[in-house]
């Protein structure tokens, strides 16, 4: 849910420090790390470990209060005067609780009805989650209404505590705080707090409202907020969300505040200007919409007008997402729109490179029945790099019609088919090759019989494919081919017990034939061909898309040993082994100018993944050609212990040059990492380097501090923004990021932590805030 955080603008780093005016809170209960690690390991509270202790209230925030006349209320004194006809009398260690509720006082006076009561001395309020002291307060013990004078309090929910000239609340709840104080630092260490003229929190509501704030930092006055609201729950509100902030070489001074608007409990929006300094101003938009009727979307948008480093051009970006599904069918839409191809690398928010060269644009009509499932898709491409030529860009579907069905079958007998009617169009105007437009239809039905067994098992499959085309413009023709393929699938399980774990022997066999058809004269409208690696042995295609049908007459054998633990089940090794035998030549090809594949082997394929401990792990996979050499090697090292509290990552991968895959040759180690280096500090890295270019293709390194009420972090980053740029210098660009965190309070955000989402391993284990995907 997007929650409201005031951004103090004018708040300098350097002007934090760690001292503070000591408070005593133990009454209200705070508890030292020493006092907590004395209490029953079951009643230790769980608090992040850079604060200097915790709360516990009498009440925990866990317990359900019901309503003040449906439980009985209890009352102890040392000496009570009871008065029927008027006012009773309570003194000395005066206690009243209902469950849920409780008071303490040294002297209290009770109304004749015992319904309201004036207490005074030492007076302590708590319910669920929430405690209050005071020297005087008058208390309606059925409706809840209260004030107290001269209090102090802690909310847990907040994570927060204060004082105050006085607290207020009413019969619904509402806690008005006049003249106080908020924080949600330690007690005895309050690095920064708020004082306010009036403060409000609103349980009904999920807001708080603070009039004529200050917020001060060491004691010392760093901003006046004559108004602001914020949550003291997860619901959506109005106001200043957390501003994203950072420079670049390229686009200086980067700063952005979004500013979000709770239209409707279906309808919200968020605007967002953006400045930067080398650039212009900028303006961004999001508008989220929920509707019973035609479901649910959202639509973005983006501004930037006369772009000073970008020839004085518009630079603009808009996307729509839409998705309805009433039961058993679905109508989506992706539709996105872009000014030119350096938009994302320039003014992209998330900071990773991105090297997109194609925006979709596509509506689907999906449906599901009992046995069967259709999708009508119209899709298209917008392609934003100048530099691709029409022929390299991909065609448009217009449209695609799609069936899908499986017949129920209680017996190893499976049948399935899938339909497909698709008009492809794709405009040749640079004359860089013959323009090829037309329907494609391929109807694929296919019978198996699956046998699982616990010693292995047996799948055949038959097969029937039937491709045709009907091309448009110069080329009026009709062409077809129909062809029958068949394989077996087959393995084995044997296992040896051991004391602490079971090894298994795993032997497969894989057997497919395809006679061959002629297909040089057939377009390629969606197909490629795959990338090979241990799984793609036990494929019968070769290939991805539908333009091409396989000839085939080829054995695939692996062997793959894993050893379990006994224990708990798990798998801690794992290894694969296998090739693929070919009994002829491969005819078929990508391209009619590609050349025949005569290898009678494909050359080994393996991999390797193991779980050495709680905490280290690793995988490994490669290929090797039929006469031995190695052309793809790729090895992972992951350290992540289960404190969640660090983690190593380290790759290597290697890949020879492949001209009929249009694979380029690849040399590249990568590294990350997550190390605290003391108590409150932590560094972060994330270092990626291509050894055959002998360059850095991105790197970050980063610094954070972490006390209990607020955190600050500082990143460096250098990468390459555009790798089709011959310029090293223009390629290049450095960025210098921070981000400022009180805790319940204020952030300012970098989106530094979308870029280690992606790119480290484990991030999000150590980091799970990162995740968020709230809706309405």
């Amino acid at each position: 849910m997007p929650e409201l955080r005031l951004f103090p603008f004018f708040f300098l780093i350097s002007s934090i420090a760690c001292a503070g005016e000591t408070v005593n809170y133990q009454r209200l209960g705070w508890l030292t790390q020493a006092e907590i690690g004395k209490l029953p390991l079951e009643q230790q509270p769980v608090y992040p470990k850079v604060c200097q202790g915790a709360w516990i209230t009498p009440i925990a925030s866990t317990v359900k209060a019901p309503t003040p006349d449906s439980t009985p209320v209890e009352a102890l004194a040392a000496w009570v005067y009871y008065n029927p006809e008027g006012e009773s009398k309570l003194n000395g260690n005066v206690r009243i609780s209902q469950q849920g509720r409780l008071i303490e006082a040294d002297n209290a006076e009770l109304s004749q009805g015992q319904n309201t009561g004036k207490f005074k001395g030492n007076i302590l309020l708590a319910e669920p989650g929430v405690v209050m002291t005071g020297e005087q307060a008058d208390i309606d013990l059925q409706s809840d209404i209260a004030r107290l004078e001269r209090a102090e309090f802690v909310a847990t929910f907040l994570n927060a505590h204060g004082r105050a000239d006085q607290i207020q609340r009413d019969s619904q709840g509402i806690v008005t705080i006049a003249a106080g104080e908020y924080s949600t630092c330690e007690p005895n260490d309050r690095v920064w707090y708020f004082s306010a003229h009036d403060l409000s929190l609103n349980p009904t509501t999920g807001r708080g409202t603070v009039k004529r704030a200050t917020l001060h930092v060491q004691d010392i006055p760093v901003i006046y907020v004559p108004y602001f609201n914020f949550p003291i729950d997860g619901r959506r509100m109005s106001g200043l969300l957390v501003p994203r902030f950072g420079t670049t070489n390229d686009g200086g001074f980067d700063f952005a505040q979004p500013i979000y608007w709770n239209i409707a409990p279906n309808y919200d929006a968020t605007f967002t200007p953006r400045i930067l300094s080398r650039r212009g101003l900028m303006a961004e938009s999001e508008f989220r919409y929920l509707t019973a009727t035609w479901g649910e979307g959202e639509v973005n948008g983006a501004f930037l007008p006369s772009d000073k480093l970008y020839e004085d051009l518009d630079r603009k970006r808009a996307t729509w997402r839409h998705r309805y599904r009433p039961a058993n069918w679905q109508l989506s839409s992706n539709v996105n729109y872009v000014s030119d191809g350096a938009y994302f690398t320039d003014l992209g928010t998330d900071l990773v490179q991105s090297n997109t060269t194609h925006q979709e644009r596509s509506a689907d009509f999906s449906y599901w029945g009992k046995y069967w499932t259709g999708l009508v898709r119209v899709q298209g491409y917008q392609t934003i790099d100048p530099l691709l030529q029409d022929i390299d860009k991909p065609y448009a579907r217009l449209p695609q019609l799609l069936v899908t069905a499986q017949l129920p079958n209680s017996s190893p007998i499976q049948t399935h088919l899938l339909s497909e009617l698709t008009h492809f169009q794709r405009s040749i105007t640079d004359n860089s090759g013959a323009e090829v437009n037309g329907l494609r239809w391929r109807i694929e039905p296919e019978l198996s019989y699956d046998l699982h067994k616990p010693w292995g098992f047996v799948t055949p499959k038959l097969g029937f494919k039937q491709l045709a085309y009907r091309l448009d413009g110069d080329m009026h023709n009709t062409s077809h081919i129909n062809a029958t393929h068949f394989s077996i699938d087959t393995g084995l399980v044997f296992e040896r017990p051991a004391k602490s774990f079971t090894q298994t022997l795993e032997p497969r066999l894989f057997y497919v034939f395809s006679p061959y058809h002629e297909q040089n004269d057939l377009p390629n409208f969606d197909t490629a061909s795959t990338t090979f690696s241990f799984a793609q042995l036990f494929r019968a295609s070769r290939f991805s898309g539908g333009d091409r049908v396989d000839d085939a007459n080829q054995i695939s054998l692996g062997l793959t040993s894993r050893r379990i633990d006994n224990e708990d089940g798990s798998e801690r090794l794992r290894i694969s082994l296998g090739e693929v035998f070919y009994f002829r030549d491969r005819k078929v090809q990508l391209n009619s100018s590609d050349p025949i594949a005569t290898a009678s082997t494909s050359g080994l394929a393996g991999e390797i993944n193991a779980q050495f401990n709680a905490s280290w792990s690793g995988s490994a996979d490669a290929l090797w050609t039929a006469d031995g050499n190695t052309s793809q090697f790729g090895l992972q090292l992951h350290y992540l212990p289960n404190t969640y509290e660090r983690l190593f990552n380290l790759g290597y991968s290697f890949r020879r040059e492949v001209q009929a895959l249009n694979q380029k040759a690849l040399r590249q180690t990568s590294l990350s990492f997550i190390q605290p280096l003391s108590l409150h500090w932590q560094m972060l890295g994330l270092w990626q380097y291509d050894l055959l270019n002998k360059e850095t293709p991105d790197s970050l390194l980063g610094v954070t501090y972490d006390a209990c009420c607020w955190q600050v972090s500082f990143y460096r980053r250098q990468f390459l923004a555009d790798v089709d740029n011959t310029s090293a210098a223009e390629r290049k660009r450095s960025a210098f990021f921070i981000e400022l965190k009180l805790k319940g309070l204020a952030g300012l955000s970098s989106g530094v932590n979308d870029l280690l989402a992606n790119r480290v391993f484990g991030y999000q284990l150590i980091k799970p805030d990162t995740k968020n995907n709230s809706r309405f």
